[in-house]
């Protein structure tokens, strides 16, 4: 409720004003007359809720007029109180309409305008007129710039909502079309998967080094395709609802035997050097057919993006409340602009396009989402031409 906090700073701020050394003694029946505009005000502030539309024009109006009296009280139009009248103006000009604010700067007018025409003589000189007529003008360009302004940043704020809005149901859109269309993709390439190790099986009969090839490719291609499905369900399903894990104390010695074992074909065919270090790894509290997907990820990224004859090195070890897995390759690097954006969907660093290697870019987004549902995170340190180590951070058991 900004009422409240305005009411209150203007308030305090007057009445400081009137206890500065001026060496003019306040006239203290005017002070009182106006503490009990200060009470109003605070009365409307607190009412806010329930009658805005009374309280936003109500409290400048009450301000002025606890001004007026205040700047009477304290000597006139030697007081230095004028400049209060310009703080409901700049409130209404943020917070209300061209009526209301018209209103204000009708009222800020009038409570100069009538002491002079009225009181007259020392406390207010004829000079007045030329100082009530600056500050009535400041005050009607100052608001109207500043209404302007805030009009046009809530404008602007509208339309970013609306955007955003929209994006956010794109989104949402996407994410069912890819859930859909995954989900429509299986059904087919579990059927051509079952037809495919049927024509190869060798008890459906002898079949060409040709077309036994052409099958070899065709099952190959399907394999790639059903995983990148799996990959696109798993996201799908991990932003509709949390990844459901089934937690056990899960020995790391086993994820990494398995993870090196997996890829070592791939690792022998490009003469890399796939070794398991350290002592022997601490247990950790995991899902272990999840742990071993990120294991396994890391591991096949780290082979797939070192070059012929480099080495991968798997090591795990406790720190702290964690365990560390480090998988650490030989291999071309991240540069540091694109580190940033690794771990986001379908993105591919500039290396992995310009050597042409193949990927889909979810395997460290599934990472990411699997690390974090276990509580646990991914962390990367790489230099362009100097390999990379990604780090594994689990809670452990």
């Amino acid at each position: 409720m900004h009422a409240l906090p305005f009411a209150v700073i203007a308030i305090v701020t007057a009445y400081a004003l009137l206890f500065l050394p001026t060496g003019i003694r306040p006239d203290y029946r005017e002070v009182s007359a106006a503490a009990v505009f200060s009470a109003a005000l605070l009365g409307l502030a607190l009412l806010w809720e329930r009658y805005p539309r009374i309280a936003t024009l109500g409290i400048p109006l009450g301000y002025i007029a606890l001004a007026g009296l205040l700047r009477d009280a304290a000597g006139g139009a030697a007081s230095g109180f004028g400049g209060l009248f310009l703080l409901p103006v700049l409130w209404l000009a943020v917070t209300a309409g061209r009526r209301e604010l018209a209103a204000a700067l009708a009222a800020m007018a009038a409570a100069q305008a009538i002491p002079l025409a009225v009181v007259g003589g020392a406390v207010y000189p004829a000079s007045g007129w030329r100082g009530a007529f600056v500050l009535t003008t400041i005050g009607v360009v100052t608001g109207l710039m500043v209404q302007r302004l805030s009009s046009e940043a809530h404008q602007r704020a509208a339309q970013l909502a609306a955007q955003n809005e929209r994006l956010l149901e794109l989104d949402r859109l996407k994410d069912e079309f890819v859930a859909t269309a995954s989900h429509e993709l299986r059904t087919p390439l579990t059927s051509l998967s079952g037809y495919l190790e049927m024509s190869l099986d060798p008890a459906e009969g002898p079949l060409s080094p040709t077309r036994e090839g052409h099958l070899r490719i065709v099952q190959r291609n399907a394999d790639r395709l059903a995983a990148l499905v799996d990959q696109l369900l798993f996201l799908a399903r991990a932003d509709s609802h949390p990844l459901e894990l089934d937690r056990h104390p899960v020995d790391l010695a086993g994820i990494l035997d398995e993870a090196a074992e997996t890829a070592r074909p791939a690792a022998a065919a490009k003469n890399i050097t796939l070794v398991i270090a350290g002592e022997a790894p601490p247990k950790v509290l995991a899902d272990p057919p999840q742990i071993v997907r990120v294991v396994d990820n890391l591991v096949a990224n780290a082979v797939k993006f070192t070059p012929d004859g480099g080495s991968v090195r798997l090591v795990a070890r406790r720190e702290g409340d964690s365990a560390i897995v480090e998988v650490t390759d030989t291999g071309l690097g991240i540069p540091p602009a694109e580190q940033p954006d690794l771990f986001n969907r379908f993105y591919r660093g500039t290396n992995a396009v310009e050597e042409a290697i193949s990927g889909s870019g979810l395997g460290l987004a599934i990472s990411q989402v699997i690390a974090e549902a276990h509580g646990g995170s991914i962390q990367l340190e790489s230099s362009l031409g100097a390999g990379s180590t990604f780090r594994l951070a689990l809670p452990l058991a």
